[in-house]
């Protein structure tokens, strides 16, 4: 049994993740002595005198025999002597060594009884290698079946091993040969297979190699594991102090430094890559890590050619890792006219894309309760895609073992796929071909400039705008839901405060602000749930009216009280005709409920919906002008697939407690993407409009808006466990597509490529340098992710140098806005948190109520955690779900609405003492959509300026008020505003008094609108 797969796991079991044990000393001693008690006292007298006539070997096997082990001992020298080259005779000295307290000496004459028989016996070379470990000489065993290795190469026992072992430890680079070499030689299984996408995180428990590093002091090395573990959690000091140790006891091995290297990026430690690159040993320029590294030092330091150069070297050494894949198409997409060819840009895109696809695959058949015939079929396809032909048949060879699945679709031709290659298979093929793969061939492959890199000769690349606003004084949030008569409970189970909540009962409700009657109060609509998803017998959801600040039950009299299984909702004016509308997303049949402008709506979804009966799992939407024609279209967003998930349940690891399954049990159903038609109806341009991606999304937030830069209607969805997608326009009419491009974007996942939780979505000029960015909130020890905009459509994951990692590595974030609560000129971040369910892993207990967070910035492109409100809404936690703005009392100060699981809806109005000036936009199209989505708007003052994007969707299961709110800091004059509307005209607004709300009209003057 190997030393940390605890559970043999053959082709056909569920789980395919390596495990870790730690050995322990007796069982050591049990192999190494054989049927003896090692617990009998070795200082135990013989019953009878050693006869003088005995040779040694017999001496020494007669005191074996009583039991008698020091004096077995002290025959073994002579013994040793004598029968050298005897591999039984050396072996039974070392069951004495061991038994007399000599385990070290035990391992190393284990070792000398293999070599006498030249590693004729697996069974005593893995014996040596449990000898070895169980005195923590961890890296002394890796050496030692490297040694038998060259002698015995055909030892597949030996070398499943080791590939473990290194696996184990952290050194990838060191097991691939050994991974491949036995798929080559058909000794492959799941567990094999599925380890080969250990690449962006480790999934292993480090704590056997502390073990190692506690019994046997003198070598660090194990702790690579600690450290790697640290790294992943996002505690990179941690990290680095670790690695520092590591490197401090073994100067010149390679796999702490690269991964110092690593982590001093992750710190945003550049000021200390200098003195790293300066005692590197030689061969850390064999690791594909390196070259990343210096790649990343060179996007810093505003070097961009010598980035791409380091990045195609990483890519190089290591064709599979989306990370490094993903940085070079970011660098590529930055430096149009450097040296790598069309034809090699494109192949970099199509292996991103190849590789995330292949990541997701993995994910998914892990997370299934019994391995799919069909997702194994997909890993094989997305390798025989990407030139592993090896790798693609024993994924193939291995999906056939698996049972054929009850009640599923057709199962897929398995033998078919593994034909089709076996067809291209030769036996003298490469594990990676480059035929047919330019990404991977050299010709465009030119080297970096490491002294340029390394110098310091350069000027480091420019941080976003630092704010001159003066510190803000407290925040001052109060919850007056009651006190203004908002009473609302949109659950979605009666028993959310006990274990064991479903899958469809963890999203919650949302809402959203909606000035239906158009009388300048925003208005709310609330979503309620709490039935059976696919019926309309849940609670009815609500419409309340905002009268001077109070609220008032409107549902009955507006009809606006779906009951379907309700999730989020979205506002827009769908039929365009200047009353804002709202589509309301279910877990079953959607609902369009079109404003007739007289307090009432009427329920549309026949006339809207091409198939208004079916039964999908919708949580949010956004309505906007996609496809530029002036009529407003409409995305919705879907999650798991079929009603499975409201009667599967799933037993959680190391739990009595039965509870939802992960969602990527379950098959994602593609968003749908409507188009508008003027004539009161919505057609599926889905397929049309090529809005289906290779991998489907299981879709929780969007936003639609101009993010990129570019005037069109950006699309961007945050998808739970799979990749973001971030949707672009191109072409117009007829020849109007989207294209999908997250991966390539930065913003599939965190900056490690590596796909989230991800359900909240926040934009803003949160730097202040002219763009949008985006900040994305995901599950608990997926730290939220903020994206920040380096260049148009590109994204760099920021959250580390921003210090909002750790802050949000304990938590469950939901809905999140970007809002200037105090009106200083700077964004804060608003992130409302709670678990799914209450539950306990071991000894590790969920915390299902959680804080509510905000970010402030502090004056330099770094945030803190706002402790200092004297809100009692956030001095307690809550299951927060749904978050989105208003101004519920019109005083220019930026309220909050939340729903929860637990509680009834907040209503957080900001009183905070304000230390600066405000305005508020509201925009009206013409020549565009009425509601104007994707208009990019700048508000100018002396030489400061401020930017945001008008957008729709807003995040998770709700929608903002659809005003622009600019907090202006100290300005003590008339602004200049400038509209670039969705035409691409851009239209001046000059001379605004600021402590106002504006009217902008395209082609028309401004209106100022009274409260």
């Amino acid at each position: 049994m190997h030393w940390f797969r605890v559970d043999s796991v053959d082709s056909s079991s569920k789980k395919t993740n390596l495990h870790w044990a730690a050995p322990v000393i007796a069982v050591a001693a049990l192999v190494v002595g054989g049927c003896s008690d090692p617990n009998r006292s070795s200082s135990q007298s013989p019953n009878e005198p050693e006869s003088v006539s005995i040779d040694p070997l017999s001496a020494m096997r007669a005191a074996q025999a009583r039991g008698d082990w020091n004096a077995a001992w002290a025959h073994s020298s002579s013994v040793l002597l004598e029968h050298s080259d005897d591999a039984e005779v050396v072996a039974s000295v070392a069951r004495v060594a061991h038994s007399v307290g000599k385990p070290g000496l035990a391992a190393d004459l284990l070792a000398d009884a293999c070599r006498a028989e030249n590693f004729a016996s697996p069974q005593r070379v893995e014996q040596t290698v449990i000898a070895m470990v169980a005195v923590g000489r961890f890296y002394d065993a890796l050496a030692w079946m490297e040694e038998v290795l060259q002698a015995k190469p055909d030892q597949h026992h030996t070398r499943r091993l080791l590939y473990d072992y290194y696996v184990g430890s952290e050194n990838r680079q060191a097991a691939l040969p050994h991974g491949r070499y036995l798929v080559r030689h058909r000794q492959f299984d799941l567990d094999l297979l599925t380890s080969f996408g250990y690449i962006e995180t480790r999934r292993l428990d480090p704590k056997p190699l502390e073990q190692m590093t506690e019994r046997y002091p003198a070598d660090r090395r194990p702790l690579l594991a600690l450290a790697r573990n640290r790294y992943d959690s996002g505690k990179f000091d941690q990290a680095i102090e670790v690695l520092r140790s590591i490197i401090d006891q073994h100067p010149e091995w390679a796999p702490a430094h690269v991964l110092l290297g690593r982590a001093l990026i992750a710190a945003g430690s550049f000021d200390e890559l200098a003195d790293w690159h300066a005692h590197l040993p030689a061969d850390a320029l064999d690791d594909a890590r390196y070259w990343m590294t210096l790649g990343d030092w060179a996007e810093f330091n505003g070097q961009p050619s010598q980035a791409l150069r380091s990045y195609f070297q990483a890519a190089q050494q290591d064709p599979d890792s989306v990370a490094i894949w993903s940085r070079l198409a970011s660098v590529l997409t930055k430096n149009p006219s450097s040296e790598i060819s069309d034809a090699t840009r494109q192949a970099v895109r199509r292996r991103v894309d190849l590789l995330s696809q292949l990541g997701q695959h993995r994910k998914r058949l892990e997370k299934l309760k019994q391995p799919s015939r069909a997702v194994a079929a997909d890993i094989a396809r997305t390798l025989m895609q990407l030139g592993r032909l090896w790798e693609a048949e024993a994924w193939a060879a291995v999906a056939m073992t698996f049972p054929q699945q009850q009640n599923a679709a057709p199962n897929v031709d398995v033998q078919q796929v593994r034909q089709t290659i076996l067809a291209k298979l030769r036996r003298d093929l490469p594990w990676q071909q480059t035929e047919g793969h330019p990404e991977l061939e050299s010709g465009d492959a030119v080297a970096p400039n490491v002294a340029a890199i390394t110098s310091g000769d350069h000027s480091p690349a420019t941080e976003g705008s630092p704010s001159r606003a003066r510190s803000s004084g407290r925040l001052h949030l109060v919850e007056e839901a009651q006190q203004r008569e908002l009473d609302f409970f949109g659950f979605t189970a009666d028993d959310l405060h006990e274990p064991g909540i479903m899958l469809h009962e963890t999203l919650g409700c949302g809402g959203a602000a909606v000035d239906f009657d158009l009388d300048g109060w925003c208005d709310l609509y609330l979503v309620a749930a709490g039935g059976m998803p696919g019926q309309r017998d849940s609670a009815a959801n609500a419409l309340l009216r905002n009268l001077d600040g109070t609220f008032r039950q409107s549902t009955e009299p507006s009809g606006t009280g779906d009951r379907g299984f309700g999730q989020g909702v979205a506002v827009g004016d769908i039929n365009e005709d200047g009353f804002p509308d709202l589509l309301v997303l279910n877990y079953g049949p959607n609902a369009v409920l079109i404003n007739r402008g007289d307090g009432t709506f009427r329920d549309a979804s026949r006339e809207f919906l091409p198939q208004p009966d079916a039964i999908q799992w919708s949580t949010s939407a956004a309505v906007a002008d996609i496809d530029r024609d002036g009529i407003n279209d409409a995305v919705v967003l879907n999650y798991c697939a079929g009603m499975e998930p409201v009667t599967e349940k799933c037993l959680m690891t190391d739990s009595t407690v039965y509870r939802s399954c992960s969602p990527m049990v379950f098959p994602a159903e593609n968003d749908v993407f409507y188009q508008g038609t003027g004539d009161g109806k919505f057609v599926d341009r889905t397929q049309q409009w090529n809005a289906t991606p290779a991998i489907p999304g299981r879709g929780l937030g969007i936003v639609i808006g101009s993010l990129t830069g570019n005037g069109a209607a950006d699309i961007f969805v945050a998808n739970d466990m799979t990749n973001n997608h971030l949707w672009s326009a191109r072409g117009e009419g007829k020849d109007f597509q989207l294209s999908e491009a997250g991966v390539l974007a930065g913003l599939s996942g965190d900056g490690r490529s590596i796909a989230q939780g991800s359900m909240g979505i926040a934009t803003g000029d949160l730097d202040r340098d002219g763009d949008i960015d985006m900040y994305v909130t995901n599950f608990e020890k997926e730290y939220n992710t903020l994206h920040e905009q380096t260049a148009p459509g590109l994204w760099t994951d920021a959250t580390a140098a921003r210090d909002l990692l750790n802050p949000t590595m304990p938590m469950v974030g939901f809905g999140t806005e970007a809002i200037d609560f105090d009106n200083n000129g700077d964004l804060e971040l608003i992130v409302t948190n709670g678990h799914v369910d209450l539950f306990a892993r071991g000894d590790e207990r969920s915390v299902y109520l959680q804080p509510l967070q905000i970010f402030r910035r502090d004056g330099a492109p770094r945030y803190t955690v706002v402790n200092d409100s004297d809100s009692k809404y956030l001095a307690e936690p809550h299951v927060g779900r749904a978050l989105w703005t208003l101004d519920v009392n019109r005083d220019g100060l930026t309220d909050v609405g939340i729903t929860h699981q637990t509680e009834a809806v907040a209503l957080l109005v900001n009183h905070s003492q304000s230390i600066g000036r405000w305005i508020e936009l509201e925009l009206r199209g013409t020549s565009s959509s009425r509601d104007a989505i994707g208009a990019v708007v700048s508000v100018s003052a002396g030489d400061q300026t401020w930017t945001a994007s008008l957008n729709s969707g807003d995040g998770y299961l709700c929608s903002n008020e659809r005003v622009l709110h600019f907090g202006l800091g100290e300005v003590d004059s008339d602004v200049e505003v400038s509209v670039r509307w969705p035409t691409g005209q851009v239209q001046p607004f000059p001379g605004l008094e600021t402590g106002k709300r504006w009217l902008l009209i395209e082609d028309q003057p401004s209106f100022a609108l009274e409260p």
